[in-house]
């Protein structure tokens, strides 16, 4: 063994690099990241003030708040849009929650009138009782005839401005807007307008008249002859074809014949229906209609319907008396 040894000791005696990795430790060998350490740090140097720099971010400060007022505006005005069309919208929810309301009620008054007209037979429309709520007086609905009867006569709402009748050969209904309803321009001047009453006569066969006193309007003398009237058309019968026509009188000593009116009616759609009618046939002292125009009552046409005569060039008229716009069936 001590033979062994000693050889061995021998050997490396002779080979001095051998000896001194053996008794020297190996030095790990440099990593990547020590060897790349001197480049990063003068990168880094040298890039620094790059990054820092000021002016990219101040530039860019200095645009924004140059285009702050007018992003401001566009804000404002989309707020105000959202706005209105929130108003909007809660308008037509309102619209729509009068409607059902209206529907609601006429369907409870529909088999109430239901009830009450089955005797009868001849049954006028199943919503007038909801319409008889604006009555000028309180309507007896205990007898069945004596009720239809005052249906088809006529009965007077808003202090006998308004008149809602039945027809009683087609079974629809149908409304009468006296001239004090109407917008008539200066009709609040004696200068050119001249209010009368009268008594509420019958303008044609089918129409009822009451003999209540109702207002009349005669003109004295405008340029500008302007009338207009609305009706909301939720309490019109169903499907069927109606027309709006005026009704008036030209005096013998008036002027009237001499001109041509314009007529339109303005649908819930924003339709606009117009026409022209001259007024040189027309009778002297009598009452006569005038159309304005017609529409079907459909889902599409409920809603507030606006109609118009007038006259507009730069002569002075005179001698016209208005009584009324009726709203009736087409096919009278």
């Amino acid at each position: 063994m001590s033979k062994v040894v000693g050889l061995l000791k021998a050997y490396l005696w002779k080979r001095p690099n051998d000896r001194k990795q053996i008794n020297e430790p190996r030095s790990s060998p440099k990593s990547s990241l020590s060897l790349w350490k001197p480049v990063l740090e003068k990168e880094r140097t040298q890039e620094v003030p790059s990054y820092r720099l000021i002016h990219p971010i101040k530039v860019e400060v200095e645009h924004t708040s140059v285009e702050t007022n007018p992003v401001k505006g566009i804000l404002e005005t989309e707020i105000q849009q959202v706005e209105q069309t929130r108003v909007e919208t809660n308008s037509v929810k309102a619209m729509k929650t009068g409607i059902q309301k209206v529907e609601q009620n006429s369907g409870a008054d529909s088999v109430k009138g239901k009830k009450l007209t089955t005797k009868r037979g001849t049954k006028p429309p199943l919503n007038f009782l909801a319409i008889l709520n604006d009555a000028n007086k309180l309507i007896d609905a205990s007898s069945p005839d004596e009720l239809c009867d005052k249906l088809y006569a006529g009965v007077f709402l808003e202090e006998n401005k308004l008149k809602y009748y039945v027809d009683k050969k087609l079974n629809k209904n149908c409304f009468v807007v006296f001239a004090r309803k109407l917008s008539i321009s200066w009709a609040g001047s004696p200068t050119y307008w001249k209010w009368t009453k009268e008594k509420d006569t019958r303008i044609w066969d089918s129409y009822p008249p009451s003999r209540e006193d109702i207002e009349v309007a005669e003109l004295q003398e405008v340029c500008w002859l302007h009338i207009e009237g609305q009706i909301q058309t939720i309490d019109l019968s169903p499907g069927t074809e109606y027309e709006v026509v005026f009704v008036v009188k030209i005096t013998g000593k008036g002027n009237m014949r001499h001109y041509s009116m314009t007529l339109e009616i303005i649908l819930p759609s924003s339709k606009s229906l117009k026409r022209n009618e001259s007024l040189n046939e027309k009778p002297i002292e009598e009452w006569f209609g005038i159309q304005a125009g017609e529409f079907l009552m459909s889902p599409e046409n409920v809603g507030e319907i606006t109609f118009k005569l007038g006259e507009y060039s730069s002569d002075w008229k005179t001698g016209l008396v208005v009584k009324c716009a009726i709203i009736r069936p087409k096919n009278y």
